[in-house]
């Protein structure tokens, strides 16, 4: 059995690793957050004992770390998680975790050679909406579903410049920031696709990437499923809509657990993850009128609960490397799809060696 608590090493105090990661490695009792590759000051008054170091070599040198948390920019992730492994570490690394299905399969090869754990981080299956709509599908009362729908869309007419590495071309736009929560949440849902048809478009005229990304996936024997971001939509935010033979339900609104941990909040909360009444989605059947369907709380939390019964208990990790292999591969399809205006076959899962 592993030692308790785990020491964990976090590389990256940018939004994703200070606010997505940090605060919940923090408030899991069976974790403990040793040091952080960054260049920033950490909040010693919420991490007293967390120690600033400036390379992941360094980190790597640091006695008791047993679990590094990559969340760094995209293009480094595929360097430093293989760099983590080979030092005997269990990985979580934040998403997209690699850019090609080749890179992903080396990173499986890699953890399996090491005997440690890489696990991506998928943290939007924790989703309140999506746990709701996931509870929903199981109980039946939607029927048959011949349609799902899944959008995630902002206004930006001008780019921000916020985050320098986001410009760049080779981070790839929405189809390597926003997509893969989109695809991982149909994967969890309905399997892998059979076929993948794309249009990605670049309307901003002083943007670098692609700014738009509209994904169809199609099942043999499954619903078509719809997923879209979009960053000149004046009406965004995320939706849903899914259709069945019974029924439909439609919700519209953000899962609350990102703003409370950007405004600085712990996710220790009595009521954390919960959205009020006014954002509930609505269930509608052929007869009667409709009625709100009560959103469950979001927790992502439980990731990391996952992670510690993984590494302490052998348990299956809480995302598995071909569920993000799947993934990849349907991004690279819609790369092609969008190339050649034409269906991408995806095929079986290549069998492993």
């Amino acid at each position: 059995m592993a030692r308790v608590p785990i020491g964990v090493g976090l590389v990256g105090w940018g939004l994703a690793g200070r606010a997505l990661h940090a605060p919940f490695i923090k408030v899991t009792p069976e974790l403990e957050l040793v040091a952080a590759v960054t260049s920033r000051e950490i909040d010693a008054a919420v991490f007293p004992s967390t120690k600033r170091v400036d390379s992941l070599d360094d980190l790597l040198d640091i006695e008791g770390i047993d679990l590094v948390v990559i969340a760094t920019p995209n293009r480094l992730h595929v360097e430093q998680s293989l760099r983590a492994l080979a030092c005997g570490k269990h990985v979580v690394c934040d998403k997209p975790l690699a850019e090609t299905a080749a890179e992903v399969r080396t990173l499986m090869a890699a953890a399996a050679a090491a005997d440690r754990l890489l696990v991506p981080y998928q943290n939007r299956r924790w989703d309140g909406d999506f746990r709701t709509l996931k509870a929903l599908l199981a109980s039946g009362q939607l029927g048959k579903v011949h349609y799902y729908e899944s959008r995630w869309s902002k206004y930006q007419p001008v780019p921000r410049e916020r985050v320098a590495w986001k410009a760049e071309p080779r981070f790839g736009g929405p189809l390597y920031d926003l997509f893969p929560h989109l695809i991982d949440q149909a994967i969890v849902l309905f399997g892998r696709p059979s076929r993948v048809f794309a249009r990605i478009d670049q309307n901003r005229p002083t943007g670098t990437v692609h700014d738009r990304a509209a994904v169809v996936l199609e099942y043999d024997d499954g619903p078509e499923v719809v997923l879209e971001v979009d960053l000149l939509d004046a009406f965004g935010g995320r939706k849903w809509q899914v259709r069945g033979l019974l029924g439909s339900f439609e919700k519209r609104g953000f899962d609350p657990q990102e703003a409370r941990l950007v405004a600085g909040e712990l996710p220790n909360a009595a009521d954390w993850g919960r959205e009020g009444a006014e954002s509930y989605g609505m269930l509608r059947r052929a007869t009667g009128p409709g009625e709100p369907v009560v959103t469950a709380a979001g927790d992502h939390r439980l990731f990391y609960h996952g992670i510690v019964d993984a590494i302490v208990h052998h348990a299956p990790p809480p995302v598995t490397l071909d569920d993000v292999l799947c993934q990849t591969e349907i991004i690279e399809a819609a790369s092609r799809s969008n190339a050649t205006r034409q269906v991408v076959a995806l095929g079986p899962p290549l069998p492993e060696k």
